[in-house]
């Protein structure tokens, strides 16, 4: 028997965005395994490579390396419709995954009537409406009276016509509890029967394959969708996702004992983004800001790429306004979601709140992304790079992050102000050829954090990466 393998675990540690797909596009190739263990479609990752640029929702990051088995965890919940067809996206790009892809029997699907609840109530908390929260809202509640509402791909696979028939009285039952009439009931779960016979060969039914796997020597990496400050019990409730983002949760959505555990790797983002309603202290304009990128017309978001894309970003970054400045700063680093298009908000990196994330999770080391656009701090009046060094509660200074949503709301950072740079830093590739300023905000970070930092991410391209290991 060959050596026992082992698992390590990438994970967002801010609000979202920091850039975990490219990280783990560019580690793959030292894994056997790429495995997601928690959420659905409602996360996008977008990978560029020289075949193409690929937004990943669901099917893991390492698809550009051929001898990598891509996992699909129990801890997942599963869009039968929009995973057929990023398979069939891939097949276009000329990517082979028929024998690479896995997709545990024991992951939740998501039904129609959890895509219908979510656009009815979870407008409030700017879901994406793709249906994770009811999905895993049922995956607690298991049945409603008689009716069985989790229902898992082995389900489908071992019974077809029961639990087919399930998904339609589930979907039927919810529109008679909203008053809504659609007709086309049958025609969605025929689509969505249709779209199963694609997903159906890469179901993996041995619930211990990865168990397996990695008795053989596989060595696997866990990729955490969403990120922690999102976590369903850990981050601002109600503002955060529907799964565990955390570190833990690898292993049980995962499908694999945490004894084969190594490390942890944080992926960090130079300047911050938040998508959605909830306390970000560092936000650039504060709570006008959060509320001007959730503004919606006839259902869609008010502001997108392409009209914030009209303003005059000098005028905007030179600004006296945060509010400004933030829009400068989310305009010349593209901060639009991947799945839902949304202008993100920004913010100052956040020292205590990077603190909070290493600890909760035992980060062994961090990456920090989009190093590159701290350079347009050299465009503000200030001409300074910020950071957030410090947290103040209703007139006292604290050095955690609030449990209470509310309290986290009235948060008040402190900011330290140090020296800035105007060089553009996309095509370096040594840490001894970057600006001082540079250097000294990686060294700050490491300082202050007490985690060592291995990599640098210096523009959105594979190869714009500085390692430091």
């Amino acid at each position: 028997m060959k050596q026992k393998g082992y698992a390590d675990i990438v994970l967002g540690l801010q609000f979202g965005d920091e850039g975990k797909a490219r990280v783990i596009d560019n580690l793959a190739q030292n894994y056997d395994i790429i495995a997601r263990f928690n959420g659905g479609a409602n996360a996008g990752h977008t990978i560029e490579t020289d075949k193409g640029s690929f937004a990943a929702r669901q099917i893991p990051s390492g698809i550009f390396y051929p001898k990598t088995t891509l996992y699909i965890g129990s801890g997942c919940a599963v869009n039968i419709e929009k995973l057929a067809d990023e398979i069939e996206q891939l097949e276009k790009l000329g990517l082979d995954i028929s024998t690479r892809l896995k997709i545990s029997s024991l992951a939740s699907i998501i039904q129609p009537h959890h895509i219908l609840l979510d656009g009815l109530l979870g407008k409030t908390i700017g879901t994406t409406k793709n249906g994770i929260g009811p999905s895993y809202a049922d995956r607690a509640m298991r049945m409603y009276g008689e009716r069985i509402v989790n229902i898992r791909l082995a389900d489908l696979v071992d019974q077809p016509k029961e639990f087919f028939d399930a998904i339609l009285e589930n979907f039927t039952e919810m529109q008679k509890q909203y008053k809504i009439k659609n007709t086309d009931a049958e025609k969605t779960v025929k689509a969505l029967q249709k779209a199963f016979t694609k997903i159906k060969p890469f179901i993996e039914l041995n619930p211990l394959y990865m168990e397996k796997r990695v008795e053989q020597g596989a060595r696997v990496l866990f990729e955490g969708a969403q990120s922690v400050m999102l976590d369903v019990s850990k981050g601002s409730v109600p503002y955060v996702t529907s799964s565990n983002t955390i570190a833990a949760a690898a292993y049980t959505g995962g499908d694999l004992s945490p004894k084969y555990h190594r490390k942890t790797i944080g992926v960090v983002k130079a300047i911050m983004s938040r998508v959605g309603y909830g306390p970000f202290p560092p936000e650039f304009g504060g709570r006008k800001s959060e509320l001007y990128t959730l503004e919606k017309v006839n259902g869609e978001s008010k502001y997108t790429r392409t009209s914030e894309a009209k303003h005059d970003v000098e005028k905007l970054i030179k600004s006296d306004d945060p509010f400004d400045i933030g829009m400068a700063l989310r305009i010349l680093s593209g901060e639009y979601g991947t799945a839902t298009k949304r202008p993100r908000r920004v913010g100052i990196f956040d020292l205590i709140q990077l603190n909070y994330a290493i600890k909760m999770n035992g980060v062994d080391e961090l990456i920090v992304t989009k190093c590159d656009l701290l350079k347009e701090y050299s465009r503000t009046k200030e001409g300074k790079m910020p950071l957030v060094t410090g947290y103040e509660l209703d007139g006292k200074k604290i050095a955690y992050v609030p449990g209470a949503t509310g309290a986290f709301y009235r948060v008040k950072p402190i900011i330290t102000y140090t020296e800035s740079f105007s060089e553009d830093i996309a095509q370096v590739r040594t840490f001894a050829k970057l600006p001082k300023a540079v250097q000294k905000f990686v060294q700050t970070i490491e300082k202050a954090s007490n985690c060592k930092i291995i990599g640098l991410g210096v523009g959105p391209k594979r190869d714009q990466y500085i390692s430091l290991i």
